[in-house]
């Protein structure tokens, strides 16, 4: 009897034992998402790995701190990308109930590096100063593949000054620094005496360096800023309901608002119409446009457009298709033009789809978009432009590339976030673009179709923006600025020392377990 008793309250210290890992790893995901839908939340970030480091650490089982951190990666995702069961819905044709799958399944997916970080974390621990989990965290944020690529530092949106670092280190410093301060809360909590105390100086003595550089950048960038040359840009929102996009009857009455806007905005050096603004196969080497597809621009100013762009034979095994960007002056000479580099999977290109063709009583599979070659700038002004199109914009590789290896001196987002709704997306987007800026010291100008059409300046400030789902023109003066920071020269050094480390150090923990 007394053994039977022994065994159930083992048992059930087992059964709550999980049940608050289990909590600790929800709590986690949500103040992990949190700031992705309300940037003032932006402090829920330094602890939001608290709960998730307690839930892995007091486990027993390498397996256990996997799920719990896939759990909790699994939260922040269905929390800070809700807006993928609407998208799959109402556009995707996905009934209601499966588009809930849909989104679960995406969650689990993208939700897997954070599980990893978990499993890492359990075998490793907090370490000397509480530094595993911030090593460990930049090196996987490094090297994860993403659907739609968001790093801890973009909770830190609200929080400039905090970001200014990026000029040197790029996102991952801030991760880095995010990981480490709720490290820090951990030992203090869990651990105390004076090893929590000596780490918790040393990362405010880190934290305030940050803030201190931060600080003296925005200064110094703020009179930069002030004596730079100006372009004259007008970014059009044409508020085009995309279930209409695409439709050949349909093609004039789209195009209709971007011909309008622009016709009454005049003056301005550069045009700026959204991805896929023109609705209709340009042949990728044309050197002219038909007078149809041109708006009435004022002489000397130039426009830069999405459009669906071919090359090769059509319909033939030799045809290509691009998501592009043109770029033609007021009598529609093309000026140059630039073809989206980063696809996206399933919506651009399938996966796979040559090698699937390839098998027996396989039917042909397109195999979509054609990546195009890159960077490339497009001179409008006196300034080379660096066109980003859809979401590349939220890649830091391709503004670093555009600056390093073109100099270009003004980045360009072309999108149609239309997709999303009137859901927190289009803000979320534009939120996870503005490193970019600091990155380079180069303003954004994102137009797109629906908002949130918006200026971005070398700060990584968010200036001027349209309000979503209404047509209109931004305006702005927009700032030039030249040279390189270190982040674009020396590219993601920062990043390959922590997962250099990282590597080390899982090498020592195992052999130091063996």
């Amino acid at each position: 009897m007394a053994l039977f008793m022994s065994d159930t309250a083992a048992a059930t210290t087992t059964v709550e034992r999980r049940a608050r890992s289990g909590i600790a790893a929800v709590l986690a995901g949500a103040l992990l998402a949190a700031p992705f839908l309300q940037p003032a939340l932006f402090p829920l970030a330094w602890i939001a790995f608290v709960p998730l480091y307690w839930a892995v650490l007091s486990v027993k089982r390498p397996r256990e701190a996997f799920l719990l951190a896939w759990l909790a990666g699994g939260i922040a995702h269905l929390i800070g990308f809700f807006w993928v069961d609407h998208t799959v819905r109402v556009f995707g044709g996905i009934p209601l109930g499966l588009s809930e799958i849909v989104l679960l399944g995406f969650a689990a997916l993208n939700s897997l590096y954070i599980a990893f970080f978990g499993l890492l974390l359990f075998f490793c621990g907090i370490g000397p100063l509480g530094l595993f989990p911030p090593i460990l965290w930049t090196g996987i944020e490094f090297f994860a593949p993403q659907l739609f690529p968001w790093h801890l530092a973009n909770s830190q949106s609200g929080f400039a000054v905090f970001l200014q670092s990026a000029d040197l280190v790029g996102p991952y410093g801030a991760s880095f620094l995010l990981a480490w301060a709720s490290a820090v809360v951990y030992t203090l909590l869990f651990s105390r005496g004076g090893k929590a105390f000596a780490a918790a100086a040393v990362c405010a003595a880190v934290l305030a360096g940050n803030l201190l550089y931060g600080g003296v950048r925005l200064r110094q960038v703020a009179a930069e800023m002030s004596a730079a040359p100006k372009l004259d840009v007008a970014a059009v929102q044409g508020s085009v309901d995309i279930t209409t996009k695409w439709k050949p009857e349909l093609m004039q009455e789209n195009m209709k608002p971007y011909f309008d806007l622009t016709r009454a905005t005049p003056g301005a050096t550069l045009y700026l119409w959204p991805e896929s603004a023109i609705e209709l196969w340009i042949p990728d080497d044309a050197e002219k446009l038909p007078p149809e597809l041109v708006p009435s621009l004022p002489p000397g100013s130039t426009l830069i457009f999405g459009v669906q762009s071919f090359s090769g034979e059509p319909r033939t095994p030799d045809m290509k298709v691009y998501n592009s960007a043109f770029h033609i002056d007021s009598t529609g000479r093309a000026l140059g033009r630039y073809h989206k580099q980063a696809l996206l999977a399933f919506g651009e290109y399938l996966p796979f789809a040559p090698i699937v063709s390839r098998i027996p009583f396989a039917p042909p599979i397109g195999a979509g978009f054609t990546r195009g070659e890159g960077p490339v700038t497009l001179a409008a002004g006196g300034v080379r432009a660096a066109p980003l199109i859809c979401y590349e914009d939220i890649m830091p590789e391709f503004a670093r590339q555009a600056v390093a290896e073109k100099g270009a001196d003004l980045l360009v987002n072309l999108t149609n976030d239309a997709w999303f709704g009137r859901t927190v997306a289009p803000y979320q987007h534009a939120r996870l673009s503005q490193l970019r800026s600091i990155e380079t010291r180069r303003t954004l100008v994102r137009v797109t179709n629906t908002g949130l059409t918006t200026v971005i300046n070398a700060r990584g400030e968010i200036v001027d923006e349209l309000p979503i789902f209404k047509p209109g023109v931004l305006r702005a003066k927009v700032e030039i600025l030249e040279g390189k920071t270190p982040y674009v020269k020396y590219g993601d050094w920062f990043g390959w020392v922590m997962t250099v480390i990282a590597v080390g150090l899982l090498a020592w923990t195992w052999k130091t377990r063996a």
